[in-house]
This record gives structure tokens, sequence and C-alpha cells, in this order.
């Protein structure tokens, strides 16, 4: 399996939308294939809520992750899209994943030093879309890069779609996999839930915990919240059903579960919480239920935003997934009719799976001919 290699952009001082300035700023990505003389063969790949810019290969050593790269992490998680031959060809085009600002996997986030030599912690920023979508134009323009096809899955899809509304001159096409522009109250409230779980271990201190005794048991309650939105409760039953650990207590103190479901969930969320930091994962999950387009486009409707897709030409391919509980269906259909309806050039495909919301990590089979002949139009 191909060796990959994390590279890290210096920004510099860097402004956030909530005001606050910080020096020193990087951003960690990878990049697949050449990129040509034209410089016009570029897809910009978001990756999900709390993935990382290691889409494609093999990476077993992320020094600027420290102990957060786990073993899980180690394979490209678009393994199956990207490559020679795969619909993210990488002979023929030049693909750049970034990671996320205020993740703990590169970029600077809040287990990054301050000047004072301690981790920024609770005093990071909260991030939006539009800081990411700022923060990724300064990493092409660093390439000499004018425009891009963006590819966007998941949470990835909320910077997909800022970027496209604040630099539409930039975009070439834009793709969105399991998202649309709102994010549900039902999600919004699991959020709330997911940062209330994280903020009453007592060893998250407000934000200013040793990274060498985090707050593991609300983080992972706050995972384990988060994940029964992805799938949908028939398919988790039956992805726990095969697991043989339905009597280990993980990071419970008295009670022993007494299912497979309950046995699984727990070990997912274990497991997150060695693999991620708390502050790190309070501000993705906040910049997903915070989203608002026409606050960030200071617009005063999405509406407005979303007109520039039309005025500037730019083609969309959406999908939805009719299990996915995180982006629902009817909510992404939605969306495109609302598109549509401003005039937008769009594809929906709507896909069954029983996988949920992972469907596109899991069943790339299910999307690649679209995608193909999308890109190649």
């Amino acid at each position: 399996m191909q060796q990959t290699q994390t590279q890290i952009l210096s920004i510099g001082d860097f402004l956030f939308d909530s005001g606050e300035s910080l020096p020193d700023i990087c951003l960690a990505y990878e990049c697949y294939g050449q990129l040509n003389e034209q410089h016009d063969n570029v897809i910009l790949l978001n990756h999900a809520l709390t993935g990382s810019h290691h889409a494609y290969g093999y990476c077993e050593d992320l020094p600027e992750a420290g102990s957060f790269w786990q073993p899980e992490n180690y394979v490209g998680w678009w393994n199956l899209m990207i490559g020679p031959g795969r619909p993210l060809d990488s002979d023929v085009y030049f693909i750049i994943c970034p990671n996320f600002l205020g993740s703990c996997y590169g970029s600077s986030g809040p287990c990054s030093l301050a000047p004072d030599g301690e981790p920024w912690g609770s005093r990071f920023p909260l991030v939006t879309a539009a800081d990411q979508a700022r923060a990724q134009m300064l990493l092409l323009d660093s390439m000499d890069i004018d425009r891009a096809r963006l590819v966007t899955p998941s949470a990835g899809g909320l910077v997909g779609i800022t970027a496209a509304c604040l630099y539409p001159q930039r975009v070439r096409s834009l793709m969105l996999i399991g998202v649309s522009d709102r994010a549900s109250m039902e999600h919004k409230l699991s959020v709330f839930e997911q940062i209330i779980a994280i903020e009453m271990d007592e060893d998250y201190r407000a934000g200013r915990y040793a990274l060498a005794k985090p707050p593991l048991k609300g983080l992972a309650l706050a995972r384990i919240i988060c994940h029964k939105l992805f799938v949908d409760q028939g398919s988790l039953a039956q992805r726990a059903r095969g697991g043989s650990n339905a009597q280990r207590k993980g990071l419970l103190s008295w009670y022993t579960p007494v299912e497979n479901t309950q046995s699984y969930m727990l070990h997912q969320g274990t497991k997150f919480a060695r693999r991620y930091d708390a502050n790190a994962y309070i501000r993705i999950v906040n910049m997903w239920a915070s989203f608002d387009l026409a606050a960030l486009c200071g617009a005063e409707s999405d509406e407005v935003c979303l007109a520039a897709l039309r005025e500037y030409d730019i083609p969309l391919l959406i999908f939805s997934i009719d299990t996915d509980f995180c982006f629902l269906s009817k909510d992404i259909e939605d969306f495109s009719q609302r598109l549509l309806a401003l005039g937008v050039r769009l594809r929906h495909y709507c896909i069954r799976s029983e996988k949920g919301h992972d469907s596109f990590l899991l069943e790339p089979e299910l999307y690649a001919e679209q995608i193909c002949s999308f890109l190649s139009d």
C-alpha cells in the first residue's frame, strides 16, 4: 500500500470569525496525483466530522497528532474511492485533502502549543465553516491554484457549501455526499447533549485539562450519543450482533453491559476517546450544529448565498442516503428542490443502503458511476 506523507502549511496570523486572532496557525494536508501545467485538474477533498486529511494510502506515524494517531487511522479513510483508475483518479486529478482547523490531527487546534508553551486548550476559538473555507483558499493560493472541484462528504459538505458561496469564482463544481445546508433541531440538541457530557466529566476542568489526563468518560459518552445518528436502529443491532464483548465494562465502574448493542456502543465510545481530543471535538461538532449559511456569508437568507452557484454556473452532484439519521434524506431532497428553484444545475441521487450515514465510506461502489460521470462532464 502506498505510503503517504503529511504536509504542513504555515498560515501565520489568522483572524477567526469569532473576532479572535491567533499567531502561527498551520494547516495539515495530503496530496495525491500530479498537478498539471495548467493547474486545472485539482480536486479539493474535505473529510468528515472527526476524520483527518489522511484519505488515501498508509500512514503509520503522524508526529503532529501524538497519541491520538491510532491504528484505525493508519489506512486512508477513502482508499476505495481514490487511486489510479478509481473514481477520484490520481492519474488524472491532483487531489488535496486538508485537515480541519481545530482538529487534533496536525492542523492548529486546542492541542497545539500557544506562545506560552502550553496547549491552547479551551483558549482556542470556536471554528466556523467559513474559517475552514478561508484557510483552504489560502492552501490553494500557496500552490498557485485558482479553481478546484470540491468533493465534500458529511460535515465536510458544510465547508464545501460555504466555500462555493463565499468564493464561487474559485469553484469548478461541487459534490455533496450526505449533507444539506441545515442541521436538524434533533441534531443540534444532540450536539448540545454531547458537549454537556464532556463538560460534566470532572477531568474536563473547563477545557484546561492536561493532555495526559483527558476527560475520557465524557468524550466516550459524547461519541455514544453521536453514534446513534450514524445508522438506523436495525443496522445498529446487526452490527452489534456479531460482537463477543457483551460482558466488558470498559470505562464503567460497576454496571456490566447486558446486551451486545450496549457493549458495542461502549466499545465505540471508548475507542474514540483514545483517538480524539475533547476540546477539538467540541470545536468540530459546534461548527456543524451552529452552521448558518446566511450568517456566515453576511446575507439575508440562504437563498441569497446559494444564488452564487447559479450566477457562476457551478454544477452540483448531491447524494442522500435513505437510512441516514445525521442528514435526513427528506432534508437533502428539500435542499435540492430549493437549489433547482434558484436555477442551479444539479443531479440528486438517493442511495438505498443499510449502512446509514457511513455508506459513503463503506460502499463506494454505490457512488462510483455517478461520481465518474459528474467529474468527466
